[in-house]
């Protein structure tokens, strides 16, 4: 076997079984959280925001979240129920149908990553407090 030098040699160690708790993870959640409410904004199709929506206070809500990066504040909770309510139920064979699917996706998913956020920030705050009493 031929003598390999010092300098090309290296050590790969693999971590296997690595397991990662949402605590560990709560950047990414809340990076998740803001990335479905863009995805759920540039989904919307290219027509008139008033053709959609009969109140765009709900829109102009997201919109200002997401530009503030306020998704993972507690309200954002009720700006998606408001504007999940008010996006329009179409037939399936409506051209839009599919656009309102997936904006509905994304902002159910924007929810559920949002909460879980706050879930975790919550149970953190609970566990030092109950380790304070102790």
């Amino acid at each position: 076997m031929p003598l390999i030098p010092e300098t090309y040699r290296h050590n790969i160690s693999l971590l296997v079984d690595q397991h990662k708790t949402d605590a560990s993870r709560i950047i990414d959640i809340g990076a998740d959280a803001i990335c479905a409410a863009r995805r759920a904004l540039s989904s919307m199709p290219d027509i008139a925001v008033g053709d959609i929506f009969d109140d765009i206070r709900p829109l102009h809500a997201l919109i200002d979240a997401v530009s503030n990066r306020c998704v993972l504040d507690p309200q954002f909770d009720e700006i998606v129920d408001d504007l999940l309510e008010a996006l329009p139920n179409l037939d399936e064979a409506d051209p839009l149908a599919s656009s309102y699917a997936s904006i509905r996706a994304d902002l159910q998913e924007a929810q559920y990553f949002a909460n879980r956020f706050l879930d975790i920030i919550h149970a953190e705050k609970r566990r030092a407090q109950s380790f304070r009493e102790m």
